[in-house]
């Protein structure tokens, strides 16, 4: 029986005043901006300009997942999972902003989430969307069309909100659309935990709602971060790919006890294939929409051939032919590809993005970067040679060579002065001979940096290139020298990230940074989480979800991870590899892990699939970067990175989400806390 008890003075006032409600609370210093709400919301859903200046306000609650630096330039609402996943180390262990070890430590708490602490966030992004849902209407100035679209944007925005607090928390409570009366039981005022499955539902509604309202494209480069039918679709199939993966389907045996009050697991202990044909349907119906929609650019002259048989030397999409294939995956992440508009590979993007100015902690110190954010070695290792072999299973023609330096220069894709790459003299061999994404994304020791906002002779002794021995210019000596940066700010890994490096970029007085936009979802994704959803079903199986039919499809599966491989120039996968169940789970898995490096999706991949606890508990190895420039062979030694002692990672069953922060618990008797705080 719900309890009968009323709300308490403080609450009725907030409650009426507000218009919706996301937690209880007494404190009447929360009141202020549900007064300033009260009095302004008439007059700003009279005017067609104010309107549009409210969604924008809403827009700015969903996360820039261009960015995972604390304190973001322009103040986004950033969050930090390329840090603190197993893709990346920080040597930051700094107050708010900088404190990822917290959580590669296992030492985050319910008191203290540092800079992080999106739970009220998320909610009054979910509040602020509940109030103009409701009164969006009340504006007659604009066309019933447009009111209908704005609805859309404010429910995909709500949907997104949901959807964070889900990735960060788990299953969440599902708070009232509507605002609640005076008489409301306070029980219905203190919500407990939705299930995974519930809040999956529920968003699922919210999208499918949305993507009925939104528009199919937007018109131009200045629409770019608006919402249409296409990224409600995309947020779904990432959305329905979770849900049915092993955590919240079946494979979660550890979060037994985890139940709520009606002894109701919050997550689903019983496998469904259903929710991977959902996943697959749910994929399916975007692939169908944009079939072949990845970004490329053109071949140039001196672009590599790429070494793939001779049925798959097919200009794109039907082989790897015509593009080139650095350019068609960079440019989409460095701000050379300008009209993010005319990028369909792109589904959808943030407004304002923090990723031009957060290039500066990936960034060499030669050119005024911080590096404060490495690669593991184990990473670097991940990427395939150029003919699509593993680095222990070199072919001849392409050899993985463990000793020994290049002889000479040598540039694909451009001109070595500005857009090409180049791989330079004296480059350790064990960098030759691999995959365009490894160019595309590794910084390692003896990277040229164009920097063309630059003249030459600022940049320092090293020039225009990234050497980080200790007594280098981007080394630890010059670290140490550098007061603002405390020591911590040198690639203690040996190894930086260049992916959203363009070759103007330098943070040198006398340079320029392209601009950039973030990518939250495009559609290299989609067709992976295809192809991870058909693999699961069952061989000779239809299942039909809605008006869709889906099925272990094999000549599908390797026409859509196909396209990721030739994008990238490399071999495809073949028939006898598609047929293969457990073959095809770690190639999706390996290739997710490099097409989507330092996007933020390598956290949740880990840990949805059960493999954080292996990943993360592995001991972060690089370079011997105390080593000097006499010391050569002594620097390309792999070993355990020691040069903070908070550079490893570890991963518990508890780090599976992150606890709810003391002061929710404190306020509402039922909220479960994640077990293990």
């Amino acid at each position: 029986m719900k309890s009968t008890k009323k709300i308490p003075a403080c609450f009725a006032v907030l409650l009426f005043t507000a218009g919706t409600m996301f937690y209880p609370a007494c404190n009447f210093l929360d009141i202020e901006p549900y007064i300033t709400d009260m009095f302004t919301l008439d007059t700003i859903f009279v005017k067609q300009e104010y309107v549009q200046g409210y969604l924008n306000n809403v827009y700015g609650y969903l996360t820039d997942n261009g960015s995972f630096r604390g304190n973001p330039d322009n103040g986004n609402l950033t969050m930090p999972w390329t840090p603190i996943s197993d893709e990346c180390v920080s040597g930051y262990r700094r107050g708010n902003y900088h404190s990822y070890p917290i959580w590669c430590n296992n030492e985050l708490t319910p008191e203290n989430f540092y800079y992080f602490d999106r739970w009220d966030t998320y909610y009054e992004g979910i509040r602020k969307a509940n109030i103009f849902i409701m009164r969006v209407n009340e504006c007659q100035e604009a066309s019933a069309l447009r009111r209908m679209e704005w609805t859309g944007e404010a429910i995909f925005v709500k949907a997104m909100c949901y959807f964070e607090l889900m990735l960060t928390w788990g299953p969440i409570p599902i708070v009232p659309e509507e605002p609640a009366g005076v008489d409301t039981p306070l029980s219905e005022l203190v919500p407990e935990r939705s299930t995974w499955d519930e809040c999956s539902e529920y968003v699922e509604g919210l999208l499918k709602r949305a993507i009925e309202l939104l528009p199919e494209t937007r018109l131009d480069n200045s629409e770019v971060g608006k919402a249409t039918k296409n990224a409600a679709r995309a947020v779904l199939s990432r959305l329905t790919l979770y849900t049915a993966s092993p955590l919240f389907n079946g494979q979660n045996a550890e979060f037994a006890s985890f139940k709520n009050n009606a002894g109701v697991p919050y997550l689903n202990p019983v496998k469904s294939m259903d929710k991977w044909a959902k996943a697959a349907a749910t994929a399916k119906e975007l692939v169908d929409l944009k079939p072949n929609d990845l970004y490329t650019v053109p071949s140039m002259a001196n672009t590599p051939k790429a070494p793939v048989p001779a049925d798959e030397q097919a200009d794109f999409p039907f082989g790897a032919g015509g593009i080139d294939h650095y350019h068609s995956y960079k440019d989409m992440f460095d701000g050379e590809c300008v009209q993010a508009s005319a990028n369909h590979e792109l589904l959808f993007t943030k407004q304002r993005s923090d990723v031009t100015g957060y290039g500066r902690y990936l960034d060499p110190g030669m050119i005024e970067g911080w590096s404060g954010m490495y690669m593991p070695q184990r990473m670097v290792d991940a990427y395939y040679m150029a003919d699509g072999r593993d680095i222990d299973h070199a072919s001849a023609g392409y050899p993985y060579e463990r000793t020994g330096y290049t002889d000479r220069d040598s540039t694909f894709s451009g001109d070595r002065s500005n857009n090409g790459f180049t791989l330079l003299s004296g480059t350790r061999k064990w960098y030759v001979n691999r995959e365009i994404r490894f160019y595309a994304t590794v910084a390692f020791h003896n990277s040229y940096y164009p920097s063309t906002s630059s003249t030459e002779t600022l940049i320092g002794a090293d020039g225009k290139t990234a050497k980080y021995f200790s007594n280098s210019v981007s080394g630890k000596d010059a670290a140490a020298q550098r007061s603002a940066t405390q020591g911590e700010e040198y690639p203690m890994t040996g190894y930086l990230c260049r992916k959203f490096n363009h070759y103007e970029d330098s943070w040198l007085a006398n340079g320029r940074r392209k601009l950039k936009y973030g990518i939250n979802y495009r559609m290299a994704e989609v067709y992976l989480n295809y192809v991870e959803a058909m693999n699961e079903l069952e061989p000779g199986q239809t299942y039909n979800v809605g008006n869709v039919a889906v099925s272990r499809n094999e000549a599908e599966m390797r026409r859509c991870f196909n396209l990721i491989r030739y994008r990238a120039g490399l071999p495809g996968i073949t028939g006898a590899d598609a047929a293969d169940y457990a073959a095809m789970k770690k190639l999706i898995e390996r290739e997710r892990q490099i097409e989507m490096m330092w996007e933020g999706r390598r956290y949740f991949d880990t840990r949805r699939n059960k493999t954080a606890m292996i990943h993360e508990n592995e001991t972060v190895m690089g370079l011997d970067v105390s080593a000097r420039s006499y010391e050569q062979e002594k620097f390309f030694t792999v070993i355990k990175s020691v040069e903070r002692y908070w550079l490893y990672k570890v991963f518990t069953t508890r780090q599976t989400f992150w606890p709810i922060p003391k002061h929710e618990v404190d306020k509402n008797y039922n909220l479960d806390q994640m077990p293990g705080y």
